[in-house]
């Protein structure tokens, strides 16, 4: 019974996960202006070539039991010509489907 709530556990992850990077991959190709507008001041921003990086960092403390763990996520968008061209993101915080319009793009960032 145990392995079956797990299995069912990792699953819900996975679909949380491709929700995330479809809200993440919306993004591409809109103007840079629009994503700050959207998701607020970056936690960071780095260059490299002709490359800026925009971060978002969120983090959280969950508890599992009797365990506190620390959970994260950090979204990066990678913009070229004033544009997004690409973005990647990773951690177990890496959600937030339901706090997002597609038909809109609004959406709540990370804390």
């Amino acid at each position: 019974m145990k392995i079956i709530i797990l299995f069912a556990f990792i699953l819900s992850g996975c679909a949380t996960f491709t929700g995330y990077n479809s809200i993440v991959e919306s993004y591409h190709g809109i103007p840079e202006a629009e994503l700050i507008r959207t998701w607020g001041i970056p936690s960071k921003i780095h260059g490299s070539g002709d490359s800026r990086f925009l971060m978002y960092s969120k983090s959280d403390t969950a508890m599992f039991g009797l365990i506190e763990e620390r959970i994260t996520c950090e979204t990066t968008f990678e913009i070229q010509d004033r544009s997004v061209i690409s973005s990647t993101f990773e951690g177990g915080q890496c959600w937030g489907k339901s706090k997002y319009n597609l038909n809109n793009k609004q959406f709540s960032p990370p804390d």
